[in-house]
């Protein structure tokens, strides 16, 4: 395969993934391809993990001196790839696992178009899971941010379609044209993390290019799911519900964010029950409706809290 490829990793503390998704990487049928991991000032043994792929994988480490977060991180890797002579960058989280020929699918897909920008894989659930649908693809309205996931938690059978238009990919597993990110622009970093692919999404909308997700490509997510994850989740929603202000903020769509605030208003008895049996107790909230105050405040970047 003559297409250059840059597959845009971000670490942070990710030894016990890391070197699953490089194995995996090391199955694909590719020769001209570049792994650019971008460490967010890990304080494990992740660094020394991706070496051991030195002699078998073109890897370039970029080390961060500290935690760029989601957007910045894959901003770093993709600029450098672009300016390596990429042609399509691949964003991959460290906890992702890709079955063999994944990346010769989505290269092939995404270059049989001129107005393909964005090409996903189906993304299943850890191994534990089986064949479980984690996500295949999103629907939204970009003036609310209502999603719709509509295959997520299905097993995966015939019956899944071969292929599906989607208004974006998650960012776990995205393969996108650079051509296109020189026209749209890359990562919001404002954000840190989450929101970032409805950001950039939009913007690949108004550009009028396609996304479109193939089930012949399958990307394994290990990640841990789990609700009992309390700091996890914490951190989690806090940024989810403050981007999701931001977000409004920044294309002017202020009816909507009015909107949104008279539902989660009226909505507070159902959160309440929410965060108590489901998501850890009381403290949950004060992250959910501080992410929420401060998207209202318009403060942007890695928040300054303990989760």
């Amino acid at each position: 395969m003559s297409i250059k490829v840059g597959i845009i990793v971000v670490t942070y503390n990710s030894q016990n993934d890391i070197g699953r998704l490089m194995n995996s990487i090391l199955t694909q049928e590719c020769t001209n391809l570049v792994v650019y991991v971008v460490d967010n000032n890990s304080s494990d043994e992740t660094l020394n993990v991706i070496q051991e792929y030195d002699s078998r994988l073109s890897v370039c480490v970029i080390n961060s001196q500290m935690n760029n977060g989601y957007a910045k991180g894959n901003n770093i890797g993709i600029m450098k790839a672009m300016d390596d002579g990429c042609e399509f960058i691949f964003i991959l989280n460290p906890d992702m696992q890709l079955e063999r020929k994944c990346l010769q699918i989505l290269v092939e897909r995404i270059s049989s178009g001129e107005k393909i920008g964005v090409v996903g894989p189906i993304v299943l659930f850890g191994q534990k899971n089986g064949n479980l649908i984690q996500n295949y693809g999103v629907l939204t309205n970009f003036k609310t941010q209502k999603k719709l996931a509509p295959y997520s938690n299905q097993k995966l059978t015939d019956k899944i379609p071969h292929e599906n238009y989607a208004d974006y990919v998650i960012g776990g597993a995205m393969m996108i044209k650079s051509d296109l990110l020189r026209i749209t622009g890359l990562f919001e970093e404002d954000y840190f993390m989450y929101n970032d692919e409805i950001d950039l999404a939009y913007r690949i909308k108004k550009a009028e290019f396609l996304t479109i997700c193939t089930r012949n490509a399958i990307v394994r997510h290990h990640h841990d799911f789990n609700n009992e994850n309390k700091s996890g989740n914490n951190l989690m929603y806090y940024y989810i519900m403050r981007n999701r202000y931001l977000y409004f903020r920044k294309f002017h769509l202020y009816f909507n964010l009015s909107l949104s605030l008279i539902i989660e208003f009226l909505k507070i008895p159902l959160t309440y029950r929410w965060a108590i049996t489901k998501m850890g107790g009381i403290k949950f909230l004060k992250y959910y409706y501080s992410g929420l105050w401060d998207g209202l405040s318009n403060k942007k970047g890695i928040a300054n809290k303990s989760f």
